[in-house]
């Protein structure tokens, strides 16, 4: 059963931590620790990132956690680099929208 995309629950979060973290975290300190504090914001920042990845992929529905991992281990697997600017471009849009709302 799909869950509604608006809803991140901690597994996805996990999910996400577990095959992007290093690259979250990578890109951040390379290019964004001026602006990114990770020790406070990382939570937040892994939130907006799984969100913003099962809507990209998935359009309407979230899938099920399984089926999310799956996806995210393809990815780091075979398409590193497409990853890599796809978690560069969320860290950009996170940052966009911080400014906005703060």
């Amino acid at each position: 059963m799909a869950r509604e995309i608006d809803t991140i629950y901690l597994d996805y979060m996990d999910i996400t931590d577990a095959y992007v973290g290093d690259v979250i975290e990578d890109l951040v300190l390379k290019h964004y620790s001026d602006e990114i504090d990770l020790a406070e914001e990382y939570g937040e920042l892994l939130e907006y990132i799984s969100r913003e990845l099962i809507r990209g992929l998935f359009k309407t529905r979230s899938p099920s956690p399984l089926f999310y991992e799956k996806i995210l281990k393809h990815w780091v697997s075979s398409k590193a680099s497409l990853l890599r600017n796809v978690v560069s471009y969320l860290l950009s849009k996170y940052l966009e929208n911080r400014s906005i709302v703060g």
